[in-house]
């Protein structure tokens, strides 16, 4: 909803082409084991970053939303789908 509040074509066309490719990630992201950790942490960051766009804070949201992407479940994903490849070329 962030990026369609934006109003920019190009980004929307861009973001829901990279979500709907995502796919292969967000199934692996279903598979891992339910808690606190990742997607507690997923959902509370997701709801601080909607409080700070709502409450004009676009730069301590810009720096959250840094933070998740780097920390988020999608690295988790990410992660998990590498590691196969890793110890391949071990």
């Amino acid at each position: 909803m962030i990026y369609r509040a934006s109003h920019n074509h190009v980004l929307i066309r861009m973001l829901d082409s990279l979500w709907d490719k995502a796919d292969r990630y967000r199934h692996v992201g279903l598979q891992l084991p339910v808690g606190n950790e990742p997607r507690g942490l997923d959902l509370e960051q997701h709801h601080q970053i909607l409080d700070l766009v709502i409450n004009g804070a676009g730069r301590r949201a810009a720096e959250l939303v840094r933070i998740h992407i780097h920390n988020s479940l999608g690295a988790s994903v990410t992660e998990t789908l590498e590691q196969p490849r890793a110890a391949a070329r071990d």
